[in-house]
């Protein structure tokens, strides 16, 4: 397995961790998984399922056999932290998801054992000009101010490489 794929496979498991996984971004990931050659019972198992039904939990349980089948340890707090902020901030840089979605997940970066706990101010003075004076709707001054802050976050994981 490549390194992207194993990165992208580590950071739905850190979410699970956090959160839950993805079901889409999960199912995806195990088709990606059968691509590349690894076909274990559980990676057949989730990309057998649909990425638009499977609920949450379930999406949690298959990543976490397919996880446990290749022999893949839960990341500590701050590595989930770090690999769930960096994937979010690459997706806000992209604009694969939309920045008011991006917002509100940068929320990780409070979670305890976060790398980036002081960055959460930042974080909720986002949210906040987004929900309370936009009406969750972004502009671009929060676009703008959103990747401005997504490119601080990975600078400073980057530095500190702590996934």
């Amino acid at each position: 397995m490549d390194d992207e794929l194993l990165r992208r496979l580590r950071t739905e498991q850190a979410r699970a961790l956090l959160e839950d996984a993805d079901p889409h971004y999960a199912v995806m990931l195990a088709c990606d998984l059968l691509v590349a050659g690894v076909n274990g019972d559980a990676v057949v198992a989730l990309a057998a399922e649909s990425a638009r039904t499977l609920p949450a939990h379930d999406a949690n349980r298959r990543l976490a056999a397919v996880t446990d089948e290749l022999g893949l340890s839960e990341p500590d707090l701050p590595t989930a932290v770090a690999l769930i902020a960096a994937d979010t901030c690459e997706r806000i840089l992209d604009r694969s998801i939309p920045a008011e979605v991006g917002a509100h997940r940068l929320y990780v970066v409070g979670h305890e054992g976060s790398p980036l706990d002081d960055l959460l101010p930042a974080v909720a003075a986002l949210a906040a000009h987004l929900e309370d004076d936009l009406g969750g709707r972004a502009d671009d001054d929060l676009r703008t101010r959103l990747a401005a802050l997504a490119r601080t976050i990975l600078s400073r994981l980057t530095a500190g490489d702590p996934a």
